[in-house]
């Protein structure tokens, strides 16, 4: 299962936890099943998920699972808040020593931490008949095999996944697989894929943060740039890097913070003022998002997905002008088949909505959409001729020719497929913006021209005044 469909599940389990912390113990059991089971999915796939493993001891059934739930957690975070209290609450109330009917359910935890305490059964309340789940154990985790850092040389424990004494990590997960690798192994051991040169560690850990960012695995990527971090605090862009992966494991106050940190050390910098017209999109304050997208694309012209936000915001402000030339713009920057291109072209085409498919493929269309123009060379060769069509002069028919000519270039720009085009460049037509935009300019220069033709015929002269 790839790394979409893994956050997909754990979105699912989590809205599902948190209806069945909602309802009341005798309406919550269909919600607490279903996110018991999606989490534990989640889980399967990756067993290093922490959100899974603390949101999965909220909708367990016993204290022990609770507590295998949570230290799980600790193993993957020894610092763990959350776990550190869900453990600290379960020794105050042991297992085998249930609350009677007469005294009050345990506290739950304190306001601050959103893992709150499973709450009892009631007496008496009869167990629903539900299917067995896997059992929950802690799992075990891979041992490095070195006894010391490869990074400062300092002794460390074969368990150790940081350093305790430069605090780099030890242990990266594959890019590809989400294996757990030694860093002084260049590549995965389960699929090859090639981590990088630990020796030097500020490309190593860079590099794996791309790619995690590449991947959207935001953990990863978050302890790959904190490194970084460690390594040389001033690198380029690594607070707008950590802002993302902070943003998305769900801690929005970090990266704003991290955003503000780089804006504060970079204020001309695109990509900064995009990440913080995201955030600040996301927390609802359009305006302000507005303005640091206009930032943006002020600082690099070419910033596409700049353009495509600025498109959105002003679609939404019901700015049709304005939205279509942004939108325009995005999808002349954005790499072809980018889905953030493709929302684009579909907004666009409800913006400016093309013709059903026999008008733009026919020739009755073609031929309305050139007469307009032919017609005005042709009144104005013939009015220049006396109304007189035999007095028309050769440059005059060749000016007529000419706008002709000029004119179907022009209609194509904006009829690609007329039957005509596609007779010239194949069934498609014009397919490119660009192609359709430079036919379009060249065809209207040529109808100019003939227009010009027509109204100063070549080697005509004015009359000579008589002298009075």
């Amino acid at each position: 299962m790839d790394y979409s469909s893994i956050q997909e599940l754990l979105r699912e389990g989590i809205a599902a936890a948190k209806l069945a912390q909602q309802k009341s113990a005798s309406a919550d059991l269909d919600q607490r099943e279903r996110a018991r089971e999606l989490l534990i999915r989640v889980t399967e796939f990756d067993e290093r998920n922490i959100l899974a493993w603390l949101w999965l001891s909220t909708v367990v059934d016993t204290a022990e699972e609770k507590q295998a739930c949570l230290e799980n957690v600790l193993v993957l975070d020894p610092a763990n808040k959350h776990a550190l209290a869900g453990l600290a609450r379960l020794k105050e109330t042991p297992p085998s020593q249930p609350p009677s009917d007469h005294e009050p359910p345990p506290a739950p935890l304190p306001a601050r931490s959103k893992y709150a305490r499973l709450k009892p059964k009631a007496a008496g309340q009869a167990q629903p008949a539900r299917t067995q789940t896997p059992a929950i154990a802690a799992r075990p985790v891979q041992q490095r095999s070195g006894l010391a850092c490869p990074f400062c040389e300092q002794s460390t424990s074969a368990i150790d996944k940081v350093c305790p004494h430069c605090t780099l990590p030890l242990v990266m997960s594959c890019p590809s697989c989400g294996a757990d690798i030694d860093v002084e192994q260049n590549s995965c051991s389960e699929c090859g894929e090639e981590m990088g040169d630990y020796q030097d560690p500020l490309t190593y850990f860079a590099g794996l943060g791309a790619a995690y960012r590449a991947g959207q695995r935001y953990e990863a990527g978050l302890k790959a740039w904190q490194a970084v971090q460690i390594l040389q605090p001033d690198y380029p862009q690594l607070h707008v890097w950590l802002s993302e992966a902070h943003l998305g494991i769900g801690r929005p106050d970090r990266a704003w913070a991290s955003l503000k940190q780089a804006l504060k050390e970079t204020p001309d910098a695109p990509e900064v003022h995009f990440a913080m017209g995201e955030l600040t999109r996301q927390r609802g304050e359009h305006e302000e998002a507005f303005k640091h997208y206009q930032a943006a694309v002020q600082r690099d012209p070419k910033y596409g997905l700049a353009w495509f936000q600025l498109g959105q915001i002003y679609r939404q402000a019901r700015l049709q002008k304005e939205a279509t030339q942004a939108y325009r713009q995005a999808i002349k920057l954005l790499a072809a088949g980018s889905i953030e291109r493709r929302q684009a072209e579909e907004q666009l085409e409800r913006l400016t909505p093309s013709l059903p498919e026999n008008m733009a493929t026919g020739w009755p269309e073609l031929l309305r959409q050139m007469t307009g123009p032919v017609m005005l060379c042709v009144l104005a060769a013939l009015l220049d001729s006396g109304l007189r069509p035999w007095w028309i002069p050769l440059s005059g028919w060749f000016a007529l020719l000419l706008a002709v000519t000029g004119t179907f270039m022009s209609v194509s720009g904006g009829l690609p497929r007329n039957p005509l085009m596609r007779l010239l460049a194949g069934e498609r037509g014009l397919v490119s913006s660009e192609s359709k935009i430079t036919i379009a300019i060249v065809g209207a220069i040529l109808w100019l021209l003939s227009l010009l033709l027509i109204l100063l015929p070549l080697g005509q002269s004015y009359p000579e005044l008589p002298q009075l």
